[in-house]
């Protein structure tokens, strides 16, 4: 096979990603024609896009089977934050390299992947460019009357994240040291930025619970302040509450973890305790939605200021 047949990589490589689970995603056709034929004739369906790209989503020189995990991932999770049940993968890749072990390692990355998240891929593209980028589409399903928004938030919500924030930065740091013999913590945190658990199952039973729900990708206080400015309502959250490791402003700011930040009423406080139990995720309330906007951050009982509030890709020296 020659190395410039972009047909016979995607052929050979590519075409078979995850399709064991296409009966169950309602996949008719999957890659090889112009596009994907897609049914489904009870449900609505949810479709977003996320672009990765080489040296500000990950490190210019990782491995290509963890810069297609990764990728996947962050698509992935916007998903659970809308409440829906993934469907397929569509994966549109820019590489600077023509190496087919290159490619190879890449697919390798994406069939683990598929594995872990039980997902078949619908289709992509493949590009010769300078720079690697990893363009991601996914659909998800779910009924419409169900599905979480960002506007939905009600003044009186208690707020909730899934889990421990600011260990995806600690995991960069690591990964950046280019350190040899890392202890079992370091490891924890390099695979927390490298394959970020999406909390695909919470998500879509957070379903006729959540008011309003998010996915942490550019910091829990910018993310969390698209909910409050959509919901036209505002925040306070108390940092002794919020499960973080190294700096509570980074953890606040960084971004990267992928958790959900959620909001619910408090007559639906017990129902989620006992899907939190049953899914055995930790319950980690916050704080609580206010009438007055703007998201008020307390220690202790003294309120405190952050000058950076979220990861902005045109605001990002």
């Amino acid at each position: 096979m020659k190395e410039s047949d972009e047909f016979l990589v995607l052929q050979k490589y590519f075409k078979n990603l995850g399709s064991q689970y296409n009966d169950s995603s309602g996949i008719l056709i999957g890659p090889g024609d112009d596009a994907g034929l897609f049914s489904t004739k009870y449900t609505d369906l949810i479709f977003s896009t996320d672009v990765s790209v080489s040296d500000i989503h990950f490190p210019k020189d990782l491995a290509p089977d963890l810069i297609a995990y990764r990728s996947c991932s962050v698509a992935v999770s916007d998903i659970p934050a809308c409440g829906g049940t993934l469907k397929w993968l569509s994966i549109s890749l820019v590489t600077p390299s023509k190496e087919i072990s290159w490619l190879q390692e890449f697919a390798k990355g994406v069939r683990l992947f598929t594995r872990k998240y039980q997902v078949p891929i619908i289709g992509g593209d493949l590009v010769k460019g300078k720079e690697c980028s990893v363009s991601v589409g996914v659909c998800g399903e779910i009924n419409s009357d169900q599905f979480l928004s960002r506007h939905g938030a009600k003044e009186g919500d208690a707020i909730y994240v899934s889990g421990t924030l600011g260990t995806a930065k600690l995991g960069l740091k690591v990964i950046k040291s280019k350190k040899k013999n890392l202890s079992s913590l370091e490891k924890k945190y390099r695979n927390k930025f490298l394959k970020p658990k999406i909390q695909t199952t919470l998500g879509k039973n957070l379903s006729g619970i959540a008011n309003s729900c998010i996915d942490i990708s550019d910091g829990l206080i910018g993310d969390l302040g698209h909910i409050c400015q959509q919901s036209k309502l505002g925040a306070r959250i108390y940092v002794d509450s919020i499960p973080h490791e190294g700096s509570f402003k980074d953890a606040l700011t960084w971004g990267d973890d992928y958790e959900l930040c959620f909001t619910v009423p408090k007559n639906k406080e017990t129902t989620l305790d006992g899907i939190l139990k049953k899914l055995k995720i930790k319950k980690f309330k916050i704080g609580t939605i206010t009438r007055d906007k703007g998201i008020k951050i307390f220690q202790g009982t003294k309120e405190i200021q952050l000058k950076r509030k979220s990861y902005n890709h045109l605001n990002h020296e």
